[in-house]
C-alpha cells in the first residue's frame, strides 16, 4: 500500500484517530456529543467508538484495509478532536445498559491464555501476562546517553518486573527513568534538573540486561530487558504470542501498529502518546529497498530472518525515540506483541523500510532470564 499522505488534518488527525484504540478513550461512560454527519451524509452524533457497531468491528479487526482506515479518518474528522469520539448514525448507536467507571483492568491469573509466552514465566512474573485490550503496558523511557545528553526510547511491559525494549536505547544509558502507561511526556530545562517528566509516577531499574550477542556495527540481536526495582501491580502486560496461529495474523500484507514518543515529520519530538500504521512486507522486498540506497560497504544493511519489515501506511513511520516500541496486531480485541522497533533510514524519512526484531525468534532468551530472575 501506498502512504495515505496529507489526509484529513494531517498526521495529527491519524494520531488522534489511532489514540481512539485505547479503552481509556473508548470508556463507556462518555455521554454522545455533538451533532455530525456520517460520510453517507445521515445525521449523527460524535460518540466513542465502543457505542457505534460498525465502528467497532473493524477497530476489533486484527487489521484494517485502506478503505476502513478512511472511514476511520472520515468519522473522526467530523468530530472536534479534543472530544476523541467519531461521528456514527443515529440509528446505529449502542448504549450499554449500565456505566461504570474507567478504570485499568485487574490482574487475573485465570484470564492468561496459553498461547502467551507469560504463562511461563513463573509465579512472581506471569500472573498477570494475559492477553490485554487496553495499551497501559506501554512505557516512556527516559535516560541519559552518550555525551550527557538526556534522549528517549519507548518500551513495553511484559510482566510486573520487566520491560522489554532495544538495546540500542540501553546499553550506555545512564540515569534511566521509566514511565508507564505516560500519555503526555514533558522536557525539562537544565534548571529543573533536566530530564522528562511525565503524567504518571517513575519507576526505576536495578538491572539491564542486554542480549549477549547485540552487534552495534551489524544491528543483530537488538533486545534488552529493563528489571525494575518494584513490581508494576495494577497494569496488565502485553502478550508475546507463541502460537502458529498468530503468525498467520500478522503475516506479509497485513497491517501492524505501534506506538511511542519519537520525533513526527517534522523532526519535533512528541509530547504525546503517537500511533502508527504500519504494513508488513516481505524480507526480500525489504532488503531490495535497503539495497537501493547505495550505502557503504560498512553501512549496508543485512535483514534476515530475525527481522520483521514494515512500511508506513498512514503517511507518519516509526522515526527516532520510537526505538524499542512494540509492534503488535489485535486478535479478538486484545493486543499481541510481535517485533520491537529497532531502525529506519533517514530521522523523518517515510521512504524506506522500518526493520524490527522478530520477538518470537527471542522468546528463549526472554524466558531465560525473567525466569532466573524470579
Amino acid at each position: 500500500m501506498g502512504s495515505m499522505g496529507k489526509c484529513m488534518r494531517g498526521v495529527l488527525m491519524l494520531a488522534f484517530v489511532l489514540l481512539a484504540l485505547h479503552p481509556e478513550v473508548s470508556g463507556t461512560g462518555v455521554k454522545a456529543g455533538s451533532a455530525c454527519r456520517t460520510s453517507s451524509g445521515l445525521a449523527g452524533r460524535c460518540v466513542p467508538h465502543a457505542n457505534c457497531p460498525r465502528l467497532k468491528r473493524i477497530f476489533d479487526k486484527p487489521y484494517m484495509t485502506r478503505s476502513e482506515v478512511d472511514l476511520l479518518v472520515g468519522a473522526a474528522g467530523a468530530c472536534p478532536p479534543e472530544t476523541e469520539q467519531f461521528c456514527c448514525a443515529e440509528g446505529n448507536i449502542r448504549w450499554p445498559t449500565t456505566t461504570t467507571a474507567r478504570s485499568s483492568p485487574k490482574p487475573d491469573s485465570s484470564a492468561a491464555p496459553r498461547e502467551c509466552l507469560q504463562t511461563h514465566f513463573g509465579a512472581d512474573n506471569g500472573s498477570v501476562g494475559g492477553a490485554t485490550l487496553g495499551t497501559s503496558f506501554g512505557v516512556f523511557i527516559s535516560y541519559t546517553g552518550r555525551k550527557g545528553r538526556y534522549s528517549r526510547c519507548t518500551g513495553s511491559l511484559i510482566s510486573p518486573e520487566y520491560v522489554l525494549t532495544a538495546a540500542h536505547c540501553v546499553r550506555q544509558a545512564d540515569e534511566m527513568v521509566l514511565y508507564v502507561n505516560a500519555h503526555r511526556v514533558t522536557r525539562r530545562t537544565v534548571a529543573e534538573g533536566a530530564g522528562h517528566t511525565a503524567d504518571v509516577r517513575p519507576w526505576y531499574v536495578r538491572e539491564v540486561i542486554g542480549h549477549e550477542g547485540y552487534s552495534v556495527d551489524t544491528r543483530d540481536h537488538d533486545i534488552a530487558l529493563l528489571r525494575l526495582n518494584e513490581s508494576v501491580t495494577d497494569i496488565r502486560p502485553i502478550c508475546i504470542p507463541t502460537g502458529v496461529t498468530h503468525d498467520e495474523v500478522a503475516s506479509v500484507g497485513q497491517t501492524l501498529r505501534c506506538f511511542g514518543w519519537g520525533l513526527n515529520v517534522n523532526g519535533t519530538p512528541s509530547d504525546s502518546k503517537q500511533w502508527m500504521t504500519l504494513e508488513r512486507i516481505s524480507l526480500e522486498r525489504c532488503q531490495e529497498r535497503m539495497d537501493s540506497l547505495q550505502l557503504p560497504q560498512e553501512a549496508k544493511v543485512q535483514v534476515t530472518q530475525r527481522n520483521i519489515c514494515t512500511i508506513t501506511i498512514t503517511g507518519h513511520d516509526a522515526f527516532a525515540g520510537y526505538s524499542g516500541g512494540p509492534l503488535m496486531y489485535r486478535k479478538d480485541g486484545a493486543w499481541y506483541l510481535i517485533g520491537l522497533i529497532n531502525y529506519g533510514v533517514g530521522a523523518t524519512n517515510n521512504k524506506f523500510p522500518v526493520v524490527s526484531l522478530n520477538v518470537q525468534e527471542y522468546s528463549d532468551w526472554i524466558l531465560e532470564h525473567v525466569q532466573r530472575g524470579s
